[in-house]
């Protein structure tokens, strides 16, 4: 395995990691004023014991970093266009993300799952918008420079 990959690997389950534990923090304060909940209890039912629960939590945080960071190669493969780019990693990373934070923190409603959908798609667009805008903010800078080498004729 090329190195790179494994560092997205590690990086991504880092990251999904600690943003997870960073969620879990303000789920407890959401749950309970008084003390905190390391996993909500709906979850550590499905365990023998809150540390499996913890653990498997940490494991199901980390493969959502994966995720995006694996995900983010779907923009390198040039032959893609942007936009089969952003619908396959939408569809990947909303395979993975969802699931895992309905089973970690979500109250099973068909009004949270839609609330939850609906959160993810709208944060997708929202990130799709800036990211355009940036991506053709960069071309017209790379144009600019090129049609004043003299490499590039604008037509």
């Amino acid at each position: 395995m090329r190195k790179d990959i494994l560092i997205r690997i590690l990086g991504g389950f880092i990251i999904g990691a600690v943003l997870g534990q960073i969620v879990q923090f303000f789920v407890s304060l959401g749950i309970s004023q008084e003390s905190y909940f390391w996993v909500v209890p709906e979850f550590q039912a499905l365990f023998e014991s809150e540390t499996m629960a913890i653990m498997t939590q940490v494991v199901l945080t980390g493969l959502i970093g994966i995720t995006f960071a694996l995900a983010a190669l779907f923009f390198e493969i040039a032959r893609w266009g942007m936009l089969k780019q952003y619908i396959v990693h939408f569809f990947v990373t909303a395979l993975i993300w969802i699931p895992i934070v309905v089973v970690l923190w979500m109250p099973k409603t068909m009004a949270n799952m839609f609330s939850l959908f609906a959160s993810f798609l709208g944060t997708y667009i929202v990130t799709w918008l800036l990211q355009y805008k940036l991506s053709k903010r960069d071309i017209e800078k790379i144009n600019a420079m090129l049609i004043e080498r003299g490499d590039f004729h604008d037509n």
